[in-house]
């Protein structure tokens, strides 16, 4: 069974069918006032967002699903009609209670809104009617239009701090940039200009691990490490929008230029190189809520393929 993130009293979140690819929605100015609109980012509006009440005591383990607009709680009951509904109070009632049941295999990181009193569970779906309703929650009878997922509201990310200590090198292989020879034949010293001019790309990732789900494709700037005399650092010299659960790619460019030189009948080579691999390091980031400041972490790991260690050796070849 896959985990889901329980978000904290205070963040709110719309409820997405997976079904339907609807929202929830709790209104009073119109009926049905329980119900799912078309999900558009674009237009969000504040009767779709709602907020968990956590229980406590015996309630361990259940939340209210309370509306941010109407201060109602859900409620799913087997009768009368409507048997998806809100009500005042900070659920007072059993039927007001549910748990958020995690979903398996092609369901995973999505949930059933499962209300263990009445033994129902909520469904969004589109094309038959009910399209808002329950339906009696055995698990043995599990469909697609009972999974949810959270929308959350929009965040803003305060800082991202990196475990240095914890980081590693998981890969290292030396390549050459460069290598340029000069082979004198006459009885004089030569001379020549040993010229470096080479991009490397690099690669950032930052992989989720737990808590706030941090949506695939958002984007932030960061400093993000990289290896430096011997110990992980961070570099923030970067202005790049990095873009989690993504791959992104940025470029490292090496240059140099000194004089190479080959006394009479010699042969110098001149080789710069770089240490490739690639490195991981456990972060922590931290966000808070634009509209309520509630303040949220997620945990994750990055990952890098990172060029370091820039050398230059010049050494003498026998010539033969």
């Amino acid at each position: 069974m896959s985990a889901i993130y329980i978000p904290p009293n205070g963040l709110y979140f719309r409820l997405l069918g997976y079904a339907s690819q609807r929202v929830l929605f709790s209104r009073t100015h119109a009926d049905p006032q329980v119900w799912h609109h078309p999900v558009d980012d674009e237009n969000e509006i504040g009767d779709q967002y709602f907020t968990l009440i956590h229980g406590t005591g015996s309630r361990q383990g259940l939340y209210a699903i309370k509306g941010k607009a109407t201060g109602k709680v859900l409620f799913s009951r087997p009768t009368p009609d409507p048997r998806v509904g809100h009500i005042d109070g900070d659920g007072t009632h059993n039927d007001n209670w549910f748990k958020l049941e995690p979903g398996k295999g092609q369901y995973a990181k999505m949930f059933r809104l499962l209300c263990p009193h009445t033994n129902t569970v909520i469904f969004s779906r589109v094309g038959i009617d009910p399209e808002v309703s329950n339906f009696p929650g055995p698990p043995d009878l599990i469909h697609p239009d009972h999974h949810f997922s959270f929308r959350f509201e929009q965040m803003q990310i305060d800082k991202i701090e990196y475990d240095l200590q914890l980081g590693q090198i998981i890969s290292s292989t030396p390549m050459i940039l460069a290598n340029q020879t000069l082979t004198n034949n006459s009885g004089l010293e030569q001379e020549m200009h040993f010229e470096l001019n080479r991009t490397e790309t690099h690669t950032s990732t930052f992989e989720y691990g737990v808590g706030f789900t941090i949506s695939i494709g958002a984007t932030t700037k960061a400093g993000i490490p990289f290896f430096a005399e011997a110990e992980l650092r961070i570099d923030t010299s970067f202005t790049n929008d990095w873009r989690f659960g993504q791959s992104n790619e940025f470029s490292k460019s090496y240059t140099a230029s000194f004089p190479v030189r080959a006394g009479p009948h010699m042969t110098v080579r001149a080789v710069s190189t770089v240490n490739k691999g690639e490195l991981e390091v456990p972060y922590t980031i931290f966000l808070s809520s634009k509209s309520s400041g509630v303040k949220v972490e997620t945990k994750g790991r990055w990952r890098g393929v990172s060029t370091w260690d820039l050398r230059h050796t010049i050494s003498t070849v026998e010539q033969e």
